[in-house]
């Protein structure tokens, strides 16, 4: 009986060990811990690793990888893949697409998961899911995060920041800085806007031509 036992608790413990080592292997970041007597990673986990890197990027706006440069057709026929972080020089012949962008980014359209920093001269889009720091130079600029910078293009817009806007619409949501063009509106700004329409949604004077500004 007590054979018996200490059996069934070893098994226990062996599957209990097996199963942490296989956790700790599949968690992003950590290095991989092999079989002390086999040197054999326990099947299925090198296979969830990457997974796990991706659901760590995912959640966390990281990328899986490094790059120093990006090519790119147009998503997903690109170098590296788009869930990678890129530092340096971008180049986007159609599409492109990447987590974290700094750096130099021109082509037609370039895509940012969370920040771009830097100089984006993308001749339609510059688009960024997060904050960015530089200067944009297309025809729709457009950052969902807070941005300090300057904007020139068709239209251009921020959700919050800093920024210098030249375009014929301008827009932001809570904004401190200067607005030029032909169409300028902001929920919140503290600044000036010099257009035909130039609206303030917290203003006391909401509207006004030529110029507009609070303080």
């Amino acid at each position: 009986m007590k054979k018996t036992l200490i059996g069934m608790l070893l098994v226990a413990t062996s599957s209990a060990v097996a199963a942490v080592a296989t956790v700790r292997q599949i968690e992003p970041g950590v290095r991989p811990v092999y079989n002390s007597g086999t040197g054999v990673m326990p099947a299925g986990a090198q296979e969830a690793m990457p997974k796990a890197r991706q659901q760590l990027a995912k959640d966390n706006m990281v990328g899986i990888g490094f790059s120093p440069f990006m090519f790119s057709v147009v998503t997903p026929i690109q170098i590296p893949a788009p869930e990678y972080d890129v530092g340096g020089l971008r180049i986007n012949l159609f599409y492109g697409t990447c987590v974290n962008f700094d750096g130099l980014d021109v082509g037609l359209v370039g895509v940012s998961r969370n920040h771009a920093n830097g100089l984006l001269a993308n001749l339609l889009v510059n688009y960024a899911q997060g904050d960015g720091l530089g200067v944009n130079v297309g025809c729709v600029n457009y950052f969902s995060g807070d941005f300090k910078g300057l904007q020139v293009g068709l239209a251009n817009w921020i959700n919050y920041g800093d920024m210098f806007q030249i375009g014929l619409y301008n827009g932001g949501y809570d904004v401190q800085g200067l607005q030029i063009g032909v169409i300028n509106t902001a929920n919140k700004l503290q600044g000036l806007q010099i257009g035909v329409v130039n609206i303030i949604s917290n203003s006391d004077v909401s509207f006004f031509p030529i110029i507009n500004g609070y303080f």
